[in-house]
């Protein structure tokens, strides 16, 4: 950095980031990071001062990672992923000095950390040269680096580390306040690899015909959910109650024909994709009185009769959008009219497209194929 852009090394700000030239900007982004990593050091050894002192229990507190969601208000996760590492560095010199100086990042340390709760003896023998490779190795290596090192150095607790990576596995699904569905989770590594496969059939850019707009997060997404889609579609699926599991929407018949959006069990969604959903489904009428009792249920009917739909398999084949070659099975029968808007339930008025052309088809998004 040209001297007078240069700043004392602990010193966060330094002339305006507007005046910096180009040359300059990778430069002191490694001068912020070497700082915020001396700080993230200096933290993790108030937090074990702390510890050490008993000043969260003498605060009333029942463990160090409340004591630092007191004091520093950042998430549960953070502060005890912070509590972990303060505590394992009192044992780790070699790493707790690299992570001191602000040459070893905290994202490497939690590494080293969890390398040393693997093997604490095999790890104190090789710590000097586990952060030698950290320094060195990029951030794609260096956690291969150390899972090679912990099956040549202790095989037995590789082997059991699998199984606890087993055993930590979770999935979280919640709808958000915007409308949206979180999902979140762990997978062992053998779980992972099959999931991270079978999206890729769908995902990948050798899955796609050209001319695909989505994103590589939209095509995952996509894939998954059509993933999803299949199994309920299938007949091997598992029964509760003796009906197989499948999507259920409740809707009055002036929701399904308004222009509007109507309530779903993970948010709002747009009257037009009900009807999308519509196209294609199981009928259940049932009759509430004016408190919104249920007073009477009706016989369950398919909209698109089997007879009907094995009619459209053979005349359409598959989906009938140019380009697309997603099969029959995998299809709706989308109704070019919407029945609840006096389409017709018939051949003429009847045509398949794969789930993701039916979208296109009812949002009247420009469509990403060439015709």
């Amino acid at each position: 950095m040209p001297a007078e852009h240069s700043a004392p090394a602990d010193q966060v700000d330094a002339a305006p980031v507007d005046w910096l030239g180009d040359g300059e900007l990778v430069p002191e982004l490694q001068r912020l990071q070497r700082i915020i990593t001396r700080a993230e050091a200096r933290t993790a050894e108030i937090i074990a001062v702390a510890h050490r002192r008993g000043v969260p229990q003498a605060h009333g507190f029942g463990s160090p990672t409340a004591w630092l969601i007191a004091a520093t208000g950042d998430p549960p996760p953070i502060c005890r992923s912070r509590v972990r590492v303060a505590l394992a560095l009192s044992e780790m010199d070699h790493t707790r000095g690299a992570f001191r100086a602000g040459d070893l990042p905290q994202c490497r340390v939690r590494l080293l950390v969890d390398a040393y709760q693997g093997s604490p003896e095999l790890f104190r023998r090789d710590e000097s040269l586990l952060v030698q490779q950290a320094h060195g190795l990029s951030v794609r290596v260096f956690p291969l680096a150390l899972a090679h090192w912990r099956r040549l150095a202790d095989p037995d607790g590789a082997l059991a580390d699998a199984g606890r990576a087993f055993e930590r596995r979770r999935l979280c699904l919640s709808a958000t306040w915007q409308g949206m569905v979180r999902l979140d989770g762990d997978l062992d590594p053998e779980s992972g690899a099959m999931v991270m496969q079978a999206v890729g059939s769908l995902a990948e850019p050798w899955a796609l015909e050209p001319g695909d707009t989505r994103s590589p997060q939209q095509r995952r997404s996509d894939a998954l959910v059509e993933i999803c889609r299949r199994h309920l579609d299938s007949p091997d699926r598992p029964r509760q109650g003796g009906e197989r599991p499948h999507l259920i929407l409740t809707l009055s018949p002036a929701d399904l024909a308004s222009d509007g959006v109507v309530d779903f069990d993970s948010g709002p969604i747009a009257a037009e994709s009900a009807r999308r959903l519509t196209c294609d489904a199981d009928l259940m009428p049932v009759v509430r009185d004016g408190r919104g009792n249920l007073v009477a249920v009706g016989r369950r009917t398919r909209v698109v009769p089997p007879a009907l739909r094995r009619a459209l398999a053979l005349r359409d084949q598959g989906c009938t959008h140019p380009g697309c070659d997603v099969p029959a099975r995998w299809c709706d029968a989308h109704h070019t009219e919407h029945w609840a808007l006096g389409g017709k339930t018939d051949l003429p008025n009847l045509r398949f497209l794969c789930r993701r052309d039916h979208r296109f088809a009812h949002e009247g998004q420009a469509h990403p194929r060439r015709e």
